[in-house]
């Protein structure tokens, strides 16, 4: 078995640094799938494919809730190598500042039969989606 936890110290972010830049193998003895139809597996659901970035901002509009750090928390503990891209851009208040935020990725490899079941829990989930919009849009 792999271990793909990084223990961070002192609340630092984590980065592809912590992993030598290197994707760690990720099997199903590695990980744990959120329940389908929690806002866990929605933000799990975003990363996919692996190497796609997700910020708050983008997880706020499709999903309404801006708790996307905790969320990534309780993902990381169930095993996901998810890292940090902090970044920096101007906003547009009147005050001219820079604002900081993060961008989340699913850093990792799969085994084959991993990427079997993430491919599965993709299905479910956008079916799941799919279907609570129905509800909504038939209310």
């Amino acid at each position: 078995m792999i271990n793909s936890k990084v223990i961070r110290d002192n609340g630092r972010h984590i980065t592809r640094a912590d992993y030598n830049d290197t994707k760690p193998l990720l099997d199903s003895g590695n990980v744990k799938f959120p329940r389908i139809g929690t806002v866990e597996s929605r933000a799990l659901r975003r990363l996919f494919p692996a190497g796609v970035m997700m910020s708050h901002r983008g997880f706020d509009f499709a999903s309404h809730s801006y708790r996307l750090g905790s969320f990534i928390d309780c993902l990381r503990a169930k095993g996901w190598t998810i890292v940090n891209h902090d970044e920096a851009a101007l906003t547009n208040d009147f005050v001219n500042r820079t604002a900081i935020f993060t961008n989340y990725e699913l850093f990792a490899e799969f085994t084959p039969e991993l990427a079997e079941r993430i491919k599965e829990f993709c299905k479910v989930v956008d079916e799941f989606e799919a279907m609570a919009a129905a509800k909504k849009v038939a209310a």
